[in-house]
């Protein structure tokens, strides 16, 4: 990768997953954190020493007028990410929010609006499409390499590891087992077979508890086109994860994820009448990275939207979001 700059980088939220983020920011080239603002001082300070960042603020704002911040990183509960990436918008910031995106469409359609109207660069952080392999996947499917896609299933989890009282369980943070995981598949659905995701009928079930947070979901789409099937969920208070993988059939051939389906490092793809072949990433362990890499090309480069991760996109997976929702009677927000 040619790197004309450094990328500058703050981060909004310093969460489990921020913490994930910034050890691999660190490890790619052209890229640094500079900055952290949480409203828990320690937490901000603490975040700040351990990836090497110069400051740290508990004023949101603040990030908005850091001189030496190109770009931020907003991981904050996604209940949050319309009012937070908003103000990040507004103080001419551009922005990678982790998904997913916003709570609804209309949301997400307002904030795409603002960045558009402003030219500010704005990325939903789906590190599963900026993977290698999923983009030499999607490459297979283009060329036509397993025909028309007809068939999309995916399962999610069993996903354990999560404590008792996490914020997973919480409806005011956005606690839904859909937004936060359904999210995966129904991107890559999106990207590798756009006909299957443009669905006639919507059909979805979930198992929801007493505060009214979706822990288990099923969403199942249907179309001239063919169908797509994707369901898991939450095993909270129990420890390891349940195999995460996809498969998509198409009318000349297949395809699947044998190990991850949120940073796949080996598939198998049977095109035709020739033998499967088995594909590996060894790269793949260095997760975030290739995010942080595609957006900061889309920073130098002067792009208000990333190819790999385009708004349309972000747009279509949100109204399924909603859709799915609505169709298991959950609250739009």
């Amino acid at each position: 990768m040619s790197i004309s700059r450094e990328i500058r980088w703050g981060i909004l939220g310093p969460g489990l997953i921020a913490g994930l983020f910034a050890a691999d920011l660190a490890r790619t080239p052209g890229a640094r954190c500079v900055a952290v603002a949480s409203r828990d001082a320690e937490r901000a300070r603490a975040f700040a020493a351990r990836f090497g960042a110069s400051r740290h603020y508990t004023d949101y704002e603040a990030l908005t007028h850091d001189p030496d911040v190109d770009i931020v990183y907003v991981a904050t509960p996604h209940s949050h990410h319309f009012e937070h990436v908003k103000r990040m918008l507004a103080g001419g910031k551009p922005v990678l929010v982790e998904k997913p995106f916003t709570m609804t469409a209309v949301e997400a359609e307002e904030l795409i609006a603002r960045a558009r109207d402003r030219r500010i660069f704005l990325m939903d952080a789906l590190w599963t499409l900026c993977n290698p392999l999923m983009r030499d996947l999607i490459r297979r499917i283009r060329e036509g390499q397993i025909g028309v896609p007809r068939a999309f299933s995916a399962t999610i989890g069993p996903l354990g590891g999560i404590p008792l009282g996490h914020r997973v369980e919480d409806p005011a943070l956005g606690g839904s087992f859909m937004l936060e995981c359904l999210v995966y598949p129904l991107y890559i659905l999106a990207a590798m077979a756009p006909e299957l995701a443009r669905a006639d009928q919507i059909f979805a079930a979930s198992v929801v508890t007493p505060r009214g947070v979706d822990t288990y979901a099923a969403l199942s789409l249907s179309s001239s086109a063919g169908l797509a099937n994707m369901s898991g969920g939450y095993a909270i208070g129990t420890q390891g994860l349940g195999l995460s993988t996809f498969h998509l059939i198409g009318d000349r051939g297949w395809l699947q994820i044998d190990d991850n389906v949120f940073n796949p490092g080996r598939a198998t793809v049977s095109a035709g009448a020739k033998a499967p072949v088995v594909l590996n990433e060894p790269l793949n362990a260095q997760g975030y990275r290739w995010e942080i890499e595609e957006a900061s090309r889309c920073i130098r480069a002067g792009e208000v939207e990333s190819p790999l991760v385009p708004h349309e996109l972000t747009l279509g997976v949100m109204r399924l979001l909603d859709r799915g929702r609505a169709a298991a009677g959950l609250r739009a927000s």
